[in-house]
Protein backbone atom coordinates (compact mmCIF):
# COMPACT_ATOMS: atom_id res chain seq x y z
CA UNK A 1 0.00 0.00 0.00
CA UNK A 2 2.87 2.47 0.69
CA UNK A 3 4.46 1.71 -2.46
CA UNK A 4 1.35 2.39 -3.94
CA UNK A 5 1.30 5.63 -2.36
CA UNK A 6 4.61 6.32 -3.38
CA UNK A 7 4.06 5.99 -6.84
CA UNK A 8 0.62 8.26 -6.97
CA UNK A 9 2.60 10.93 -5.51
CA UNK A 10 5.54 10.42 -8.13
CA UNK A 11 3.51 10.05 -11.02
CA UNK A 12 1.47 13.44 -9.91
CA UNK A 13 4.09 15.18 -8.92
CA UNK A 14 5.47 14.69 -13.03
CA UNK A 15 1.99 15.92 -14.06
CA UNK A 16 2.51 19.26 -12.13
CA UNK A 17 6.00 19.49 -13.57
CA UNK A 18 4.50 19.30 -16.77
CA UNK A 19 2.15 21.36 -16.35
CA UNK A 20 4.44 23.91 -15.21
CA UNK A 21 7.04 23.51 -18.00
CA UNK A 22 4.36 23.44 -20.75
CA UNK A 23 4.75 26.60 -23.16
CA UNK A 24 2.70 29.22 -22.86
CA UNK A 25 0.71 29.91 -26.23
CA UNK A 26 2.30 32.23 -29.10
CA UNK A 27 1.56 35.77 -29.11
CA UNK A 28 -0.03 36.78 -32.19
CA UNK A 29 3.14 38.13 -34.38
CA UNK A 30 0.34 41.31 -35.57
CA UNK A 31 0.80 44.77 -33.17
CA UNK A 32 -1.74 46.97 -34.83
CA UNK A 33 -2.75 48.56 -38.37
CA UNK A 34 -0.51 51.55 -39.02
CA UNK A 35 -1.95 52.73 -42.51
CA UNK A 36 -4.17 52.24 -45.34
CA UNK A 37 -2.00 53.10 -48.54
CA UNK A 38 -3.04 54.41 -51.75
CA UNK A 39 -0.63 54.68 -54.85
CA UNK A 40 -1.58 57.60 -57.04
CA UNK A 41 -0.95 59.05 -60.40
CA UNK A 42 -1.22 62.38 -59.15
CA UNK A 43 -0.81 63.90 -55.41
CA UNK A 44 -2.51 67.16 -56.19
CA UNK A 45 -5.21 65.79 -57.50
CA UNK A 46 -5.53 63.19 -55.13
CA UNK A 47 -5.31 66.04 -52.23
CA UNK A 48 -7.82 68.09 -53.80
CA UNK A 49 -10.35 64.81 -54.13
CA UNK A 50 -9.54 63.31 -50.64
CA UNK A 51 -9.84 67.39 -48.86
CA UNK A 52 -13.11 67.73 -50.51
CA UNK A 53 -14.70 64.70 -48.93
CA UNK A 54 -13.55 65.83 -45.19
CA UNK A 55 -9.88 64.62 -44.92
CA UNK A 56 -6.49 66.69 -44.54
CA UNK A 57 -2.77 66.90 -43.95
CA UNK A 58 -2.11 67.17 -40.07
CA UNK A 59 -2.03 71.34 -38.90
CA UNK A 60 1.31 72.25 -39.93
CA UNK A 61 1.96 69.78 -42.72
CA UNK A 62 2.35 70.70 -46.13
CA UNK A 63 1.77 68.49 -49.19
CA UNK A 64 5.98 67.87 -50.24
CA UNK A 65 7.79 68.06 -53.84
CA UNK A 66 9.02 64.64 -55.50
CA UNK A 67 12.42 63.64 -54.62
CA UNK A 68 14.89 61.05 -55.17
CA UNK A 69 14.49 57.86 -53.05
CA UNK A 70 17.32 57.25 -50.64
CA UNK A 71 19.23 53.60 -51.77
CA UNK A 72 17.11 51.99 -48.32
CA UNK A 73 13.90 53.30 -49.83
CA UNK A 74 15.11 51.79 -53.38
CA UNK A 75 15.27 48.43 -52.04
CA UNK A 76 12.25 48.71 -49.83
CA UNK A 77 9.72 49.29 -52.68
CA UNK A 78 12.52 47.55 -55.84
CA UNK A 79 12.21 50.67 -58.17
CA UNK A 80 15.22 51.72 -60.06
CA UNK A 81 17.43 54.67 -59.24
CA UNK A 82 16.25 58.04 -59.90
CA UNK A 83 12.76 57.21 -58.96
CA UNK A 84 11.14 59.96 -57.40
CA UNK A 85 9.20 60.00 -54.85
CA UNK A 86 6.43 61.62 -52.34
CA UNK A 87 3.40 60.65 -49.94
CA UNK A 88 1.09 62.88 -48.01
CA UNK A 89 -0.69 61.37 -44.49
CA UNK A 90 -4.16 62.50 -44.70
CA UNK A 91 -5.76 62.76 -41.11
CA UNK A 92 -9.96 60.68 -41.23
CA UNK A 93 -11.84 62.10 -38.69
CA UNK A 94 -13.42 59.25 -36.69
CA UNK A 95 -10.47 56.73 -37.78
CA UNK A 96 -8.50 54.47 -36.27
CA UNK A 97 -5.83 54.96 -39.11
CA UNK A 98 -4.58 57.25 -41.36
CA UNK A 99 -4.50 57.58 -45.28
CA UNK A 100 -0.79 57.55 -46.68
CA UNK A 101 -1.02 58.69 -50.49
CA UNK A 102 1.51 58.22 -52.32
CA UNK A 103 3.10 59.28 -55.73
CA UNK A 104 6.49 57.42 -57.65
CA UNK A 105 7.50 59.53 -60.71
CA UNK A 106 10.25 59.21 -63.19
CA UNK A 107 9.96 55.53 -63.62
CA UNK A 108 7.78 53.83 -66.17
CA UNK A 109 4.27 53.22 -64.43
CA UNK A 110 1.34 50.38 -65.05
CA UNK A 111 -1.89 52.06 -63.85
CA UNK A 112 -4.36 49.54 -62.49
CA UNK A 113 -7.98 50.06 -62.87
CA UNK A 114 -9.87 46.48 -61.67
CA UNK A 115 -13.47 46.42 -62.06
CA UNK A 116 -15.25 45.95 -58.66
CA UNK A 117 -15.45 42.00 -59.11
CA UNK A 118 -11.47 41.25 -59.28
CA UNK A 119 -9.44 39.93 -56.84
CA UNK A 120 -7.11 43.07 -55.58
CA UNK A 121 -9.66 45.64 -55.82
CA UNK A 122 -10.14 47.70 -52.74
CA UNK A 123 -13.22 48.89 -50.89
CA UNK A 124 -12.32 52.60 -48.90
CA UNK A 125 -15.57 53.08 -46.78
CA UNK A 126 -16.75 56.04 -45.05
CA UNK A 127 -19.27 56.85 -42.78
CA UNK A 128 -20.67 60.30 -43.46
CA UNK A 129 -23.21 62.50 -41.97
CA UNK A 130 -24.98 64.00 -45.54
CA UNK A 131 -24.23 61.24 -48.33
CA UNK A 132 -25.67 63.74 -51.07
CA UNK A 133 -22.85 66.10 -49.92
CA UNK A 134 -20.18 63.39 -50.17
CA UNK A 135 -21.41 62.58 -53.50
CA UNK A 136 -21.40 66.09 -55.17
CA UNK A 137 -18.00 66.32 -53.75
CA UNK A 138 -16.40 63.62 -55.08
CA UNK A 139 -18.01 64.28 -59.00
CA UNK A 140 -16.66 67.98 -58.49
CA UNK A 141 -13.45 66.59 -57.87
CA UNK A 142 -13.42 63.94 -60.29
CA UNK A 143 -14.74 61.19 -59.06
CA UNK A 144 -18.24 58.75 -60.24
CA UNK A 145 -20.75 57.27 -59.06
CA UNK A 146 -20.56 53.28 -59.82
CA UNK A 147 -24.15 52.02 -57.61
CA UNK A 148 -26.63 51.07 -60.19
CA UNK A 149 -28.71 54.25 -61.12
CA UNK A 150 -26.42 56.56 -60.08
CA UNK A 151 -27.67 57.77 -57.09
CA UNK A 152 -27.80 56.41 -53.03
CA UNK A 153 -29.83 52.90 -52.41
CA UNK A 154 -31.00 52.17 -49.36
CA UNK A 155 -29.43 49.11 -47.80
CA UNK A 156 -30.71 46.96 -44.71
CA UNK A 157 -27.66 46.40 -42.35
CA UNK A 158 -28.87 43.94 -39.89
CA UNK A 159 -31.78 45.84 -38.34
CA UNK A 160 -30.16 49.06 -39.49
CA UNK A 161 -31.69 50.72 -42.73
CA UNK A 162 -28.77 52.65 -44.18
CA UNK A 163 -28.37 55.19 -47.43
CA UNK A 164 -25.51 53.98 -49.19
CA UNK A 165 -23.65 54.59 -52.78
CA UNK A 166 -20.20 53.70 -53.93
CA UNK A 167 -18.73 56.01 -55.80
CA UNK A 168 -14.64 55.63 -57.40
CA UNK A 169 -12.13 58.32 -57.29
CA UNK A 170 -9.69 59.51 -60.20
CA UNK A 171 -7.36 56.59 -59.67
CA UNK A 172 -10.23 54.57 -59.91
CA UNK A 173 -9.70 52.94 -56.07
CA UNK A 174 -13.56 52.37 -54.91
CA UNK A 175 -15.34 54.73 -52.01
CA UNK A 176 -18.39 53.41 -50.20
CA UNK A 177 -20.36 55.90 -48.53
CA UNK A 178 -22.93 55.28 -45.70
CA UNK A 179 -25.17 57.86 -44.35
CA UNK A 180 -24.94 58.12 -40.24
CA UNK A 181 -28.78 58.00 -39.00
CA UNK A 182 -29.17 60.97 -36.10
CA UNK A 183 -25.60 61.88 -37.09
CA UNK A 184 -24.69 65.64 -35.48
CA UNK A 185 -25.24 68.41 -37.65
CA UNK A 186 -21.81 70.34 -36.90
CA UNK A 187 -18.55 69.08 -37.86
CA UNK A 188 -16.52 67.07 -40.67
CA UNK A 189 -19.01 65.49 -42.55
CA UNK A 190 -16.55 62.63 -42.04
CA UNK A 191 -17.60 60.30 -39.11
CA UNK A 192 -15.13 56.99 -39.61
CA UNK A 193 -13.24 54.83 -41.69
CA UNK A 194 -12.81 50.96 -42.64
CA UNK A 195 -11.23 49.47 -45.41
CA UNK A 196 -11.85 46.25 -47.48
CA UNK A 197 -10.42 44.13 -50.13
CA UNK A 198 -11.61 42.03 -53.00
CA UNK A 199 -10.02 38.81 -52.88
CA UNK A 200 -10.52 35.20 -54.91
CA UNK A 201 -10.94 33.19 -51.97
CA UNK A 202 -12.20 34.49 -48.47
CA UNK A 203 -11.27 31.44 -46.18
CA UNK A 204 -7.76 31.23 -47.77
CA UNK A 205 -6.99 34.87 -46.85
CA UNK A 206 -9.09 34.30 -43.68
CA UNK A 207 -6.70 31.36 -42.80
CA UNK A 208 -3.22 33.20 -43.31
CA UNK A 209 -4.02 35.89 -41.36
CA UNK A 210 -5.80 33.79 -38.49
CA UNK A 211 -3.40 31.08 -38.33
CA UNK A 212 -0.01 33.59 -38.71
CA UNK A 213 -0.60 36.70 -37.72
CA UNK A 214 -3.56 36.36 -35.08
CA UNK A 215 -6.10 38.00 -36.93
CA UNK A 216 -9.50 37.13 -35.45
CA UNK A 217 -11.97 35.44 -37.16
CA UNK A 218 -15.58 37.46 -37.79
CA UNK A 219 -18.59 36.22 -39.52
CA UNK A 220 -19.19 35.49 -42.93
CA UNK A 221 -22.52 36.01 -44.79
CA UNK A 222 -24.00 36.53 -48.06
CA UNK A 223 -25.48 40.16 -48.05
CA UNK A 224 -28.73 41.17 -49.77
CA UNK A 225 -29.53 41.72 -53.28
CA UNK A 226 -29.54 45.50 -52.51
CA UNK A 227 -25.56 44.96 -52.08
CA UNK A 228 -25.49 44.30 -55.49
CA UNK A 229 -26.64 47.73 -57.05
CA UNK A 230 -24.63 49.21 -54.06
CA UNK A 231 -21.35 47.64 -55.63
CA UNK A 232 -22.43 48.01 -59.44
CA UNK A 233 -22.63 44.26 -59.94
CA UNK A 234 -25.86 43.16 -60.30
CA UNK A 235 -25.48 39.39 -61.54
CA UNK A 236 -22.41 38.63 -59.23
CA UNK A 237 -22.79 36.33 -56.77
CA UNK A 238 -21.18 38.28 -53.35
CA UNK A 239 -20.06 36.79 -49.90
CA UNK A 240 -18.46 39.16 -47.27
CA UNK A 241 -16.49 38.29 -44.75
CA UNK A 242 -14.35 40.04 -41.87
CA UNK A 243 -10.59 39.19 -39.69
CA UNK A 244 -10.49 41.73 -36.34
CA UNK A 245 -7.15 43.00 -36.84
CA UNK A 246 -4.54 43.13 -33.29
CA UNK A 247 -3.95 46.17 -31.43
CA UNK A 248 -7.71 48.11 -32.58
CA UNK A 249 -11.25 47.57 -32.96
CA UNK A 250 -11.33 47.67 -36.23
CA UNK A 251 -12.21 45.17 -38.62
CA UNK A 252 -10.82 44.12 -42.28
CA UNK A 253 -13.93 43.59 -45.03
CA UNK A 254 -12.82 40.89 -47.05
CA UNK A 255 -15.44 40.99 -50.43
CA UNK A 256 -15.62 37.49 -52.95
CA UNK A 257 -17.57 38.06 -56.04
CA UNK A 258 -18.13 35.25 -58.12
CA UNK A 259 -20.21 34.49 -61.50
CA UNK A 260 -19.11 37.23 -63.09
CA UNK A 261 -15.59 37.20 -65.24
CA UNK A 262 -12.97 38.70 -62.89
CA UNK A 263 -9.49 39.15 -63.71
CA UNK A 264 -6.81 39.55 -60.63
CA UNK A 265 -4.92 42.63 -60.43
CA UNK A 266 -1.24 42.49 -58.60
CA UNK A 267 0.00 45.63 -59.40
CA UNK A 268 3.45 47.09 -58.20
CA UNK A 269 3.98 49.18 -55.48
CA UNK A 270 4.55 52.57 -57.48
CA UNK A 271 1.51 52.09 -59.82
CA UNK A 272 -1.53 53.75 -59.56
CA UNK A 273 -4.23 52.07 -58.72
CA UNK A 274 -2.43 49.77 -56.04
CA UNK A 275 -3.82 49.77 -52.01
CA UNK A 276 -1.48 48.21 -49.51
CA UNK A 277 -1.98 48.15 -45.87
CA UNK A 278 0.66 48.52 -43.36
CA UNK A 279 1.04 46.04 -40.49
CA UNK A 280 3.16 46.87 -37.31
CA UNK A 281 4.18 43.12 -36.55
CA UNK A 282 6.68 41.35 -33.24
CA UNK A 283 8.73 39.88 -36.03
CA UNK A 284 9.32 40.71 -39.37
CA UNK A 285 11.30 37.80 -40.66
CA UNK A 286 9.00 35.40 -38.97
CA UNK A 287 6.22 37.27 -41.00
CA UNK A 288 7.81 37.29 -44.37
CA UNK A 289 8.39 33.97 -43.67
CA UNK A 290 4.93 33.21 -42.84
CA UNK A 291 3.84 34.84 -46.17
CA UNK A 292 6.82 32.52 -48.72
CA UNK A 293 5.19 29.49 -47.00
CA UNK A 294 2.21 30.20 -47.65
CA UNK A 295 2.75 31.16 -51.15
CA UNK A 296 2.98 34.43 -51.27
CA UNK A 297 6.32 37.25 -52.61
CA UNK A 298 8.55 39.20 -50.64
CA UNK A 299 9.26 42.93 -52.27
CA UNK A 300 11.76 44.46 -50.46
CA UNK A 301 15.49 43.31 -51.60
CA UNK A 302 16.84 40.98 -48.59
CA UNK A 303 13.29 41.30 -46.80
CA UNK A 304 13.59 44.12 -45.22
CA UNK A 305 15.87 47.41 -44.74
CA UNK A 306 16.72 49.25 -41.50
CA UNK A 307 14.93 52.69 -41.18
CA UNK A 308 15.62 54.48 -37.90
CA UNK A 309 15.65 52.39 -35.10
CA UNK A 310 13.30 49.53 -36.65
CA UNK A 311 12.61 47.84 -39.84
CA UNK A 312 10.09 47.71 -42.76
CA UNK A 313 9.29 44.93 -45.75
CA UNK A 314 7.04 44.63 -48.46
CA UNK A 315 5.21 41.70 -49.19
CA UNK A 316 2.17 40.34 -51.46
CA UNK A 317 0.16 37.97 -49.32
CA UNK A 318 -0.68 34.65 -50.63
CA UNK A 319 -4.10 36.30 -51.58
CA UNK A 320 -2.14 39.08 -53.56
CA UNK A 321 -2.29 42.11 -50.98
CA UNK A 322 0.07 44.48 -50.91
CA UNK A 323 0.82 44.69 -47.14
CA UNK A 324 3.61 47.13 -45.85
CA UNK A 325 5.56 45.24 -41.81
CA UNK A 326 7.23 47.23 -39.82
CA UNK A 327 8.97 46.07 -36.71
CA UNK A 328 10.22 48.43 -33.98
Amino acid sequence: MRRLLTLLCLLLAGLASAQTKAPAAKEPNAVRLTKYILGVADLDRSYIFYRSLGMDLAPGAELKKPASLADALLKLVTVPPGTRFRNMMLKIPGAAFDLEVTEFSNMELQPGQPHMQDPGASLFSLAVRDIDAAIAAAKNAGGEVVTTGGLPITVELGEVRARMAVVKDPDSYYIELQQVPNAPQEGSNILGARFGSVVEDIAKTVIFYHDNLGFAVGPAATPSAAVNSLLGVPNAQIRVGEIGIPGTKLAWRLIELKGVYRKPYQLRIPDPGAPAIGLEVHDLDDAVAAVKAAGGTSITEGGSVQLGNGKVGFVRDPSGILVELSQR
